[in-house]
C-alpha cells in the first residue's frame, strides 16, 4: 500500500522567503548528485519545494519514512514517483516495472535513458534509510542515472553513498547548514516582509545574530513575538539570554498556546503524519479535522500533505519538541496513545505503523498477533527486510517465548536461506506455549512444521513428499490461506519425485483456486510446475504458455523479485531452450540464478544449473557449461534423495543396464532417437509417420524398460547404453 501523500512536494507557504540564490544553484547544476545536509529546521524541504515551483522540469518526489527501510518498498515509491512525474506519452510502464526487477536501480536507469526526458528526482528525509541494501541500490542509481535526470537527496547527515568519490570527480553539488542559513537581508524579508512584524533594524540584527540565520529559530521567534504583549521587551530579553536558543523559544511557543491546543498537539505528536479520524482516536474527541486546518491557518508549524487538506505533518523539529514535552509531562499516557494508534492503523490496513506503535506501547501480545497475521503477505511481496525489522524491534526474548513469533522467524530465516536458524526458530516455537490456530491461519504447529519441511526440504525429496502429504492432510480441507498452498506443495514434491501424471491433479486444483482467491504466489508456482510437467511428458507449446502465464502474473502483481517468480523464469528458460531459442533461454536462466541461489536449496539450484549448462554448451561457452554442470552434479551427488534429478539427468555416470533389463524394440530405438534432438512428441510423431498417441505409448514403454521417469532421463540412459549417439 503506497501513501500517495509522500509523492509530491509540500505546498510553499505564503510566509516563505523565496531564496533564488539557492534555487539558481540547484537548477543550474547538473551533477550526478545534489546533496542537502543540515540539522532539522534549516529549511531543506522548503528550499526544494520553492525550487520545484519555479523549475520547468517535472519533479519526482519521495518523502521517506522509517517504513521505507526495505528495498522493495523504497523502489516501489521511487519508481511510482518517477512514473507519475514523467510525460504520459512516454513508456511509463517500464518505469514502474523497474521496482520489481532484480536490479531495480539498473532497470530504472535504463528506463529513464529510454524515456529521454529531463526530470528531477528528490529523496527527502533520506537519513531515515539505514538498510545497507537500499544504500547500495541508491549508489548504483547515482552511478547509472542518465544526464537528463538530476538526483537530489535531503538529509540530516551524510549518507553512506561514497560522497568523497563523487566530490573528487566533480559529480557532487552540496548545500549545507551555512548555505541554508538566512543572510541578514533574508532575515529582514522574512520577519518584516513575509510575517509583517515591522521590527526596527536593531531588533532584526539581534534576532539574526542569536539564531545565526537558522530559519526554524526565526520562525519560533516569530511565534513568540506574535503572542507577546511587548515585542520590544521580548527581543531585548531574547538578545540577553544565555540559554540555548531552542530551549528558550520552545518554552515561549509552548507557553503561548492555549491549553486545549497544546494538549491536542501533544497527543497527536506520536505519529509521523496525522489526519482528522486518527486525531479523533488519539485525543478521544471529535472535530479534529477542523482543528488541524485551524492550526495550519494559524501558522503553527504544521503543513498539509495533500490538496484536500486531509493529511498533515508537524514540522520535524516541532514534532520532536512535542514528543519530548509529552514524555516529560505525561509519561504514563504514552502506552495508551500508542495502543490507540496501533489499533487505528491496523483497521486502516497499515501493518507497518500498527506494529511500530504496538511495540512502542509495550503490547507484545497485540504486536505478535499483528506480525503473525501480516508476515506472509510481506514475504510474498519481497519485503523480508520489513519482517526482519519487526522481529528486531520486538526483541529476541519475545520471539523465544512466543509461538506466533517463532513461526514468523522460522519462515523468514528459511526464505533468507539461513536454514539452520530457521530450524532452531521452529524448534523454539514448538516448545513455546500452544496457540491454535496460529495467526497466519495454520491449523497447528505440526501443520507449520510440515509446511516448512515441504517448502525447504534440502536435498531429500522423500522427506519433502512425506511432509507435503502430511501438510495436505492437515490443511487441504480447511478454510485457511494454506488450503491452496498444500495443493501446490504436494504437486511440487510429486514433480521432484518424477511422478508427473500424479502431480497434475493437485497442481491444476491449486492453479484454479489460487487465481480465484488472489493467492498469486501459488498461482505462479502451480503454473510453473505444470509447465515443467508439460515439457517433460506433454506439449512444449503448452509448457511455454503456462510459463508465460506464470511470469505475467508475477509482473502484474509486483512479485518479480521473488523466488517463485524466478522459478517461473527457469520454467520458461527450459522450454525456450528445448525449442531452440538458446540465447533468450540463457538470459532467463542467468537472471533467475542469483535469486534461486540465495534460497540455499540444493535441488532448486540444480534445477537452474542443468538447463543453464545446456544453454552455455549450445552457445559455445564450454567452460561456463562445465562449471554449471559440475556445480549441479555436486548438488545432486550430495543430496540424500535427489528424486528425479538422480535418475539419468545430471549424473556424471548413469548406471548401466542390469542383466535383467528388458531390451528396447527397434521401433522404440527410433522413437528415442527422434526425441533426442529435442523436438516435441507431436513433431516426433510427424517425422515417424505415426500418431501422437503411438509416440506417447512408446515413450511410456521406454520409461518402464529403462527405469526412468522422463524423456530427458530416457535419452541420457539410451546414450549411456550405446543405443543412440
Amino acid at each position: 500500500m503506497l501513501h500517495t501523500t509522500k509523492l509530491h512536494p509540500p505546498a510553499v507557504r505564503s510566509t516563505s522567503v523565496r531564496r533564488r540564490r539557492l534555487s539558481d544553484r540547484l537548477g543550474s547544476a547538473r551533477p550526478a548528485l545534489a546533496l542537502l545536509v543540515a540539522p532539522p529546521g534549516f529549511g531543506k524541504t522548503t528550499v526544494l519545494a520553492e525550487w520545484a515551483a519555479t523549475d520547468p522540469r517535472p519533479f519526482a518526489w519521495v518523502r521517506l519514512d522509517a517504513q521505507d527501510n526495505d528495498r522493495a518498498v523504497l523502489w516501489a515509491y521511487i519508481a511510482t514517483a518517477v512514473a507519475s512525474a514523467a510525460s504520459s506519452d512516454g513508456p511509463v510502464s517500464s518505469l514502474t516495472a523497474a521496482a520489481r526487477a532484480p536490479d531495480p536501480a539498473g532497470a530504472l536507469a535504463a528506463a529513464l535513458e529510454s524515456l529521454g526526458e529531463e526530470l528531477v528526482l528528490v529523496l527527502d528525509d533520506y537519513y531515515l534509510i539505514t538498510n545497507e541494501d537500499c544504500h547500495a541500490q541508491v549508489s548504483r542509481l547515482i552511478e547509472l542515472t542518465p544526464r537528463t535526470v538530476q538526483l537530489v537527496i535531503a538529509t540530516r547527515w551524510d549518507p553512506p553513498l561514497n560522497i568523497a568519490r563523487l566530490r573528487a570527480a566533480g559529480e557532487l553539488m552540496e548545500l549545507r547548514a551555512p548555505d541554508l542559513q538566512f543572510n541578514l537581508d533574508e532575515t529582514r524579508e522574512f520577519l518584516n516582509g513575509s510575517l509583517a512584524l515591522a521590527l526596527d533594524r536593531r531588533a532584526i540584527s539581534v534576532l539574526h545574530e542569536r539564531t545565526e540565520g537558522w530559519p526554524a529559530g526565526l520562525y519560533l521567534a516569530y511565534l513568540s513575538l506574535h503572542e507577546s504583549a511587548d515585542p520590544r521587551q521580548f527581543v531585548q530579553t531574547f538578545g540577553a539570554s544565555n540559554r540555548h536558543v531552542i530551549d528558550y523559544l520552545t518554552e515561549q511557543v509552548l507557553m503561548a498556546l492555549r491549553a486545549d491546543v497544546l494538549q491536542f498537539m501533544l497527543a497527536t505528536s506520536i505519529v509521523d503524519t496525522i489526519c482528522g479520524p486518527l486525531a479523533d482516536v488519539l485525543t478521544g474527541e471529535s472535530g479534529s479535522g477542523q482543528r488541524l486546518m485551524d492550526l495550519e491557518r494559524a501558522n503553527v508549524f504544521i503543513a498539509p500533505l495533500d490538496e484536500r487538506r486531509e493529511w498533515y505533518r508537524y514540522h520535524p523539529l516541532l514534532a520532536e519538541l512535542l514528543r519530548t514535552e509529552l514524555t516529560r509531562r505525561e509519561p504514563e499516557k504514552l502506552p495508551l496513545l500508542h495502543r490507540r494508534a496501533a489499533e487505528w492503523y491496523a483497521g486502516a490496513e497499515d501493518p507497518d505503523r500498527a506494529i511500530e506503535h504496538a511495540i512502542a506501547a509495550s503490547d507484545t501480545d497485540f504486536a505478535a498477533r499483528l506480525i503473525g497475521q501480516n508476515y506472509l503477505r510481506q514475504i510474498e511481496w519481497g519485503r523480508i527486510a520489513t519482517v526482519l525489522g519487526w522481529l528486531d524491534a520486538i526483541g529476541a526474548g519475545a520471539i523465544a517465548t512466543d509461538r506466533r513469533l517463532g513461526v514468523v522467524k522460522a519462515w523468514t530465516m528459511h526464505f533468507l536461506g539461513r536454514h539452520a536458524e530457521g530450524d532452531l526458530a521452529l524448534s523454539s516455537a514448538m516448545a513455546a506455549p500452544e496457540v491454535s490456530p496460529l495467526p497466519d491461519g495454520a491449523n497447528s504447529i505440526e501443520a507449520t512444521a510440515a509446511l516448512i519441511g515441504a517448502a525447504f526440504p534440502g536435498g531429500d525429496v522423500g522427506a519433502m513428499l512425506a511432509a507435503a502429504r502430511r501438510a495436505f492432510e492437515l490443511e487441504a480441507t480447511r478454510d485457511s490461506p494454506w488450503r491452496i498452498t498444500v495443493h501446490v506443495q504436494l504437486g511440487f514434491a510429486l514433480v521432484r519425485a518424477g511422478r508427473f501424471e500424479e502431480a497434475k491433479t493437485p497442481l491444476r486444483t491449486g492453479a484454479e483456486l489460487a487465481s480465484a482467491l488472489s493467492m498469486w504466489m501459488d498461482a505462479i508456482g502451480s503454473r510453473a510446475l505444470l509447465s515443467r510437467i508439460e515439457l517433460e511428458i506433454g506439449d512444449p507449446a503448452l509448457a511455454e504458455r503456462l510459463a508465460r502465464e506464470a511470469i505475467d502474473i508475477a509482473d502484474a502483481h509486483e512479485l518479480t523479485p521473488t523466488p517463485t517468480a524466478a522459478y517461473a523464469r527457469v520454467a520458461l528458460g527450459a522450454v525456450l531452450l528445448r525449442r531452440g531459442y538458446v540465447a533468450t533461454a540463457e538470459s532467463l536462466l542467468s537472471e533467475a540464478l542469483p535469486t534461486i541461489r540465495a534460497l540455499g536449496e540444493p535441488l532448486a539450484l540444480a534445477e537452474v544449473l542443468l538447463p543453464l549448462a545446456a544453454a552455455f554448451r549450445a552457445l559455445g561457452r564450454r567452460a561456463d557449461a562445465r562449471a554449471a554442470l559440475d556445480e549441479a552434479n555436486a548438488m545432486i551427488d550430495a543430496a540424500r534423495d535427489p528424486g528425479v534429478l538422480g535418475v539419468g539427468r545430471g549424473r556424471r555416470a548413469a548406471p548401466k543396464a542390469g542383466p535383467g533389463m528388458e531390451a528396447l524394440t527397434s521401433r522404440e530405438v527410433e522413437v528415442i532417437l527422434a526425441v533426442s534432438s529435442g523436438v516435441s512428441n507431436r513433431e516426433a510423431a510427424r517425422r515417424l509417420f505415426v500418431s501422437y498417441n503411438t509416440i506417447h505409448s512408446h515413450l511410456r514403454s521406454i520409461y518402464r524398460k529403462l527405469d526412468v521417469p522422463s524423456r530427458d532421463a530416457a535419452v541420457d540412459r539410451a546414450r549411456d547404453l550405446g543405443l543412440i549417439k
